[in-house]
């Protein structure tokens, strides 16, 4: 089994992805930025995600690519979920988790051993 670090990204034609997944309405595409093409953050483990990583692909795409939007693809009980999110608005759930994590790391390393 490839490693995938929890979760992949991708890009797509917002057509395409319209068409392959009805569960996503184009009115959910221009609610969150519009576009011609759609980024799709598929997360298979949430455990296991590499929040560094994401966020340097993001933010990578975000200076490089067109896409404007994120479709990202949860695995629940029920099926697969969608939501639709302004890429600028997931690059920063994921620095801000970064900065979080980096936080409490360092907070770790200085605690006083006993």
């Amino acid at each position: 089994m490839n490693a995938t670090c929890g979760y992949t990204l991708e890009r797509e034609i917002v057509g395409v992805l319209l068409e392959e997944n009805p569960q996503i309405s184009t009115n959910q595409i221009q609610e969150a930025g519009g576009g011609v093409v759609a980024l799709i953050l598929s997360v298979e483990s949430a455990r296991r995600m590499r929040i560094y990583r994401l966020a340097k692909e993001l933010k990578f795409h975000s200076r490089s690519s067109t896409a404007q939007v994120v479709a990202v693809s949860m695995p629940t009980k029920g099926g697969t979920e969608w939501e639709v999110v302004p890429l600028s608005y997931l690059q920063g759930l994921a620095d801000e988790a970064v900065s979080t994590k980096d936080q409490k790391r360092l907070e770790a390393a200085l605690r006083p051993r006993v």
